[in-house]
């Protein structure tokens, strides 16, 4: 410190030389005082005190002491290297450092801090540590005064003894009583020296509490709670946050805590080993051995993270669960644990040093997990309540790298997921208590481990976990980090794959069902961590054992692709019993012999077996040595005998077969034609042995990949066996290993050194025809379980999953039983006729904006009146057009000052309500006359409906979930309902259900009578809380529907991702709309919407509109839907299009559509009439026959089956699975009449083509699949 030259008078003071004893001069010894001592309330004034505590030196003129301060700050930065020692060592330095350390006799505690900063410096060289603490110089380093500027530079010097474990080892074998003064002198300075002394007294102890000794003393001495206090008495977490401080002060705060958590770290993880050591030897002498012996008291423990997460999981596995662990329970009944909470919260808003802060957090937590009051601590609300309500909350939003993106603090916290979700259920010394006869005792009594966990379970799902999980295991940044993290959040999945419920909804979680998981676990985000990767495959594989039910617990699931539909389909494969016929066998048999030149042989198996030749005797050989499946074949003669009777085929199961059966068939017509015969009931044999059939089958394998079994001829065929996979990849067959041996797995030869269960394994012909038949089965759709004798000669498939009774596909032959089985020509005709109908609009009306601003007007929304007769269409400036929808006329009403998000009018059609996207109020009732008056503004409710069944409420949606419900006819407010955990749904929308009972808002369920919380949803998506179906039994939120009655996750729907659900009038139809879309920064929408089925949730048809489509709504009737299109390229047009529904679009109108929207454009009133033809003809086609779906198609089919390509491809692009109208399987039983029109129907087959997308998938679903049950004949 470098004091200015004072003057009085002009004159410099100067003070008399007093050796090491000189002090201030006598006019600025204390300049907040008066010059003189002062004798009031002390017996010693601060000029006596000062040399002592802080100490001084004049600049000018030089004194001794002032050129000794000098040179010790010279020497300060040269003693740390190592040219310097030599010279230090002949100087003899530590006995000079040693006189200027003796505060007392030197009373200036100026040069005695100068000293320490010296010797801190020598203490980087290890010499002069050790020599140090053998010289007794840590007894005059704990003799300073106190408090002192001196006391802190002690603290530099025992925090640089410290960070050499030569050094520490030495300090730990000092006696006792020395030992306890130096923890007790760093615990003084940890709460009553400077802040910088302060700071190296906790990083001392940092270095100090793995040692045994040390960590015995600092526990006597109450070290715990003093360290604690270092933390919570900080400015930054008190309660007074009016108190200015500037950025040193906070960034010395920041680092006392960074430092106080890691030596905290150092302390939980030592006794972490301790206890660990403590309940293995108790483990070992209950099972009456020797335990280990101790680590002696002068070894540190510093366990890698590795052997913590070891250590951590074998105390919860062997530690007693009602045992005390003294250290961990003082740091819960201090307030740790919501300390360690809000410092990770409150460290997320610092610039620096804040990730390793939040890791040495989270690093403490999960050593404090262990105990069953810390995990139930961070399923708790914190008091007061933050933004993140729970523990668990934060440790989630630190996992996904919502509070920081750093790779360590992400591992950091899956590790605590990992420990508190994959706890053991039943612990040691778990009890079970039962209750109270009154219910009072009830909630305060000690939870069982059982409770525990299933609370911990609950509070993950709640706070969206399961959600995290999956999108972290499919995460590829960082890329260094990327498969650690992958592993670390798969695990965490597991633990709780033991819950039931978790797993009944993963269950039917696309991830697990679409083959995603298995292309994860196939390569590593980055080879180098192929370590990584192999933990990953292992939890991918546990997790995917769970989640099928545990089958297949044992598999391997490298280079599979392991679903739980492949899995249900494997297990009806494995089951099933093999037969063939074998005297086909030996067809195939001798014709490879005659074909490989073995005349004899072949004579010889003829005469011993009888069986008619599939080739003459005459041919040629043509097999060399190896046999190809490109050698050429002679065609077979016809078959004579008798055959297996064989399997009654459909054209459509023709068209199913794989490659190698496909060939067969057409080899079947070959031969046909060139023998010249007719075949009656006697099967053509195939153009192909066994062999080119086994190498086809092997060609095909790359592409359809079929189930490879070799089945065990000792096993009795009701009894399953247990194995695993081998090297080769042949099985035996289970379910699991058919299905995994199904994708790429090729046998190999067999190893001449296996053992007995591999040679009842062994390959034989009879095991190659089972293995090919098994394939064949393997790729039916629906494989049955029983089925009967294999044909060799001709494809294989099981019938499809259809009953008898039900409506035809065809829709003429649909159409012609309605009058044996009225209404609808059979059960499931109804929603054959309405996914018909619904495949096909027709637009027919366009309203535009007009007046002079119309081409900044931009319409938002639209809803049809309650009367049907007038179209309400929302803009972007706040306005409301109402369209009439016979004549056109345009009507403006101004309603709010922002874009309008939402229109709806009351079924009476005399209230309407309407919401804004910003500018309070947001929504607002209207009564509807002459004019709109407004009833009533709600102004924090984004958004605003009626209820469903009487429209005698409404219900609103405000932020953090909340839902209000109004009075319709006071405008009063009567419910708010404030969730305990809210989802956060983007595109939140609070509903009624249709029995008005309850309420959905942020994916929490309410019951409205009783103005409870039902159940929370797990959050699946970030976007789209949810909506009731119409038979209010399921909420649909976005791809997953729920069922209410049981909260079980009843299926996914993925082409529902991510799209706005609307539904007809009478429930049946849902509409699906896109949400708005970032494409390069730049927000889109999709130009088509689509249709589905609400009672399977098929996919009915995309409709193309060649504009993005804002919004949607039907029709009271039904009979029409409005679309608000809006035009994507640089001159935005807006309108608002009116459809038919069930009429399809002509070629004149697909082929004048670019004049039409010419016209349409110079539109002045902005009404436009799409529809050409007169409205008392659209019924009629040419020959004045009523059309039953009233198409104005001029052709004679009005079905849109023409396959002539009239239909607009563009306008409308049908499923794959939805009309296959022209193959169907016809009843044998049908009566006659019946028959003639099936008859009829099926001439028409070559006519009925159906425009689909494109995309064809030998696994898309067709008309056959929409009803898997047999149901008995009911109307619809």
């Amino acid at each position: 410190v470098s004091l200015p030259v004072c003057k009085n008078d002009g004159l410099p003071w100067i003070a008399p030389g007093r050796g090491l004893n000189t002090g201030w001069p006598a006019g600025l010894a204390s300049p907040s005082y008066s010059a003189g001592p002062s004798n009031e309330n002390s017996n010693s004034s601060w000029a006596e005190m000062e040399t002592n505590i802080i100490g001084h030196f004049d600049i000018y003129p030089l004194t001794l002491q002032t050129k000794q301060v000098f040179i010790l700050r010279l020497l300060t930065p040269l003693a740390e290297y190592q040219d310097f020692v030599p010279v230090a060592n002949e100087s003899q330095i530590l006995s000079v450092v040693k006189k200027y350390l003796n505060v007392k006799d030197t009373r200036d505690a100026r040069l005695g801090f100068e000293a320490c900063r010296l010797l801190g410096s020598l203490f980087c060289h290890k010499k002069y540590t050790l020599e140090w603490v053998y010289t007794g110089g840590l007894e005059l380093l704990m003799e300073m005064p106190r408090p002192s500027l001196a006391a802190t530079g002690s603290a530099l010097c025992i925090y640089y003894l410290a960070c050499d474990n030569d050094t520490m080892e030495k300090i730990c074998g000092l006696p006792t009583p020395t030992l306890e003064r130096l923890v007790k002198y760093c615990l003084w300075l940890l709460e009553c020296s400077h802040m910088t002394g302060r700071q190296y007294a906790i990083m001392f102890f940092g270095l100090a509490v793995p040692y045994h000794a040390i960590l015995q003393i600092f526990d006597r001495k109450d070290g715990l709670r003093r360290l604690y206090n270092s933390i919570s008495t900080l400015q930054m977490f008190g309660s007074d946050l009016d108190i200015e401080s500037d950025d040193d002060d906070d960034y010395i705060q920041r680092q006392m805590v960074k430092s106080a958590l890691t030596t905290l770290k150092a302390y939980a993880e030592a006794h972490l080993s301790i206890r660990k050591e403590t309940e293995v030897a108790a483990l070992y002498e209950r099972d009456g051995r020797s335990p280990e012996p101790g680590q002696p008291a002068w070894v540190p423990y510093k366990p890698d993270q590795s052997q913590v997460t070891e250590q951590i999981d074998l105390l919860m596995k062997v530690m007693n669960y009602r045992s005390r662990w003294p250290p961990i329970d003082e740091f819960i009944k201090l307030g740790g644990v919501h300390l360690l909470l809000k410092v990770i919260a409150k460290a997320t808003e610092w610039n620096l040093i804040h990730e390793d802060t939040v890791k040495c957090a989270l690093d403490v937590l999960a050593v404090c997990c262990i105990l069953p009051r810390v995990q139930l601590t961070l399923c708790e609300n914190m008091d007061p309540p933050d933004e993140k309500n729970t523990g668990m909350d934060i440790i989630l939003a630190c996992s996904e790298g919502e509070f920081l993106t750093d790779p360590n603090v992400q591992k950091a916290a899956l590790l605590v997921l990992c420990h508190i979700l994959c706890a053991p259920v039943i612990r040691p010394g778990n009890f079970k208590e039962k209750s109270n006869g009154n219910g009072g005792g009830s909630s305060s009594r000690r939870k069982s481990s059982e409770e525990v966990i299933n609370t911990v379970w609950e509070c993950f799902r709640s706070n969206n976990g399961i959600m995290a999980m999956l999108q972290l295991i499919q995460t590829k940044f960082p890329l260094s980090d990327a498969d650690r993290i992958r592993a670390l959040a798969c695990q965490s999945l597991v633990g709780l794959a033991r819950s039931t419920t978790a797993t009944q909804i993963m269950s039917k979680l696309p991830i697990f069902n679409n083959g995603v998981l298995n292309m994860l676990v196939r390569e590593p985000v980055l080879q180098d961590n192929i370590a990584e990767h192999q933990k990953f495959q292992k939890y991918a594989q546990e997790l995917l054992a769970k989640v099928s039910s545990g089958q297949g617990s044992e598999k391997n699931y490298d280079n599979t692709d392991i679903t739980l539909d492949n899995l249900h389909r494997a297990a009806v494969v494995a089951n099933t019993k093999i037969r063939f016929n074998n005297k086909q066998l030996y067809q195939l048999i001798h014709e490879h012999l005659l074909l490989s030149g073995l005349k004899k042989t072949a004579d010889t198996l003829r005469k011993e077996i009888d069986f008619v030749p599939l080739l003459a005797d005459s041919v040629q050989p043509i097999y060399d040595t190896i046999v190809s499946s490109t050698t050429p074949l002679p065609a077979r003669r016809l078959q004579t005998s008798p055959p297996p009777k064989p399997n009654v085929t459909t054209p459509r199961q023709l068209q199913a077969t794989p490659l190698s059966s496909r060939m067969s068939i057409q080899s079947r017509v070959q031969a046909q034609n060139n023998s010249g015969t007719t075949i009656q009931q006697t099967p053509v044999i195939a153009q192909r042995n066994l062999s080119d059939s086994l190498s086809a089958n092997r060609l095909s394998s790359n592409t359809s990949q079929p189930i490879r079994l070799v089945r065990n001829n000792y096993r009795n065929s009701t009894t399953s066996s247990t194995s695993s996979f081998t090297s080769n990849n042949r099985v035996t067959p289970k379910p699991e290993l058919a299905l995994a041996s199904r994708f790429g797995a090729n046998n190999s030869n067999i190893d001449p050194g296996l053992g007995p269960e591999q040679e009842q394994r062994r390959v034989t012909l009879s095991t190659l025809v089972c293995d090919y038949l098994s394939n064949k089965h393997a790729n039916c759709k629906n494989p049955m379980t029983t089925c009967p004798e294999f044909d060799l000669f001709l494809p294989h498939k099981c019938p499809d999953k259809r009953s008898r009774r039900e409506a035809p596909l065809n829709v003429y032959a649909r159409s012609s039983r309605r009058r044996l089985m009225p209404p609808f020509g059979g059960p499931g005709g109804g929603n054959l006729d309405r996914k018909l109908i619904y495949s096909r609009f027709k637009a027919v009306k366009s309203f535009r904006p007009t007046g002079d601003d119309r081409d900044n007007i931009v319409f938002t929304c639209c809803a049809f009146s309650g009367d049907g007769n007038f179209l309400m269409a929302g803009t972007s400036i706040g306005d409301m057009k109402m369209y009439n929808v016979s004549s056109g006329d345009e009507t403006t009403y101004q309603l709010h000052e922002s874009s309008v998000t939402n229109i709806q009018p009351s079924r009476d059609n005399k209230l309407v309500l309407t919401s804004s996207s910003w500018r309070q109020p947001y929504s607002k009732l209207w009564s509807v006359g002459e004019f709109l008056d407004e009833k009533c503004s709600f102004a924090e409710d984004e958004y605003v409906e009626f209820s469903k069944l009487v429209q005698d409420k409404l219900i609103g949606t405000r932020t953090e979930g909340v839902a209000t419900v109004y009075d319709m006819h006071t405008g009063k407010l009567v419910r708010t309902l404030r969730p305990r955990y809210y989802n956060d749904y983007h595109f939140n929308r609070a509903c009624f259900d249709p029995t008005d009972e309850l309420i959905l808002c942020d994916g929490v369920l309410w019951d409205y009578r009783m103005q409870k919380e039902i159940h929370k949803f797990d959050k699946l998506n970030q976007n789209l809380s949810g909506v009731f179906h119409p038979s209010g039994l399921e909420i649909i939120s976005n791809t997953e529907v729920w069922d209410i009655r049981t909260f079980h996750l009843q299926r996914t729907v993925p082409q529902l991702d991510q799209c706005r659900i609307v539904f007809n009038t009478a429930g049946n139809i849902i509409f699906g709309l896109q949400l708005e879309q970032e494409y390069d920064d730049e927000p889109k929408f999709e130009t088509s919407f689509r249709t589905f089925d609400c009672s399977d949730y098929s996919s009915i048809a995309t409709i193309e509109v060649k504009k993005s489509v804002i919004g949607l709504c039907p029709q009271w009737d039904d009979m029409s839907i409005g679309v608000v299109e809006q035009g994507s390229n640089d001159a935005i047009e807006s309108v608002v299009r009116l459809y038919d529904v069930g009429r399809s679009r002509d070629t004149e109108e697909d082929q004048e559509d670019g004049g039409e929207e010419e016209e349409e454009e110079g539109d002045d009133d902005g009404f436009t009439d799409d529809d050409d033809d007169d409205d008392d003809d659209d019924m009629q086609d040419d020959d004045g026959n009523d059309s039953l779906f009233g198409s104005n198609s001029d052709s004679n089919d009005n079905w849109g089956f023409d396959g002539s390509g009239d239909e607009d491809e563009e306008e409308y692009n049908m499923e794959d699975d939805d009309f296959d109208a022209g193959e169907e399987e016809q009843d044998n039983d049908e009566t006659a009449d019946d028959q003639d029109n099936v008859e009829h129907a099926d001439n028409m087959e070559d006519n009925d083509n159906v425009q689909d997308n494109g995309d064809h998938d030998s696994n898309d679903d067709n008309w056959e699949d929409i009803e898997v049950e047999e149901i008995p004949f009911q109307e619809d």
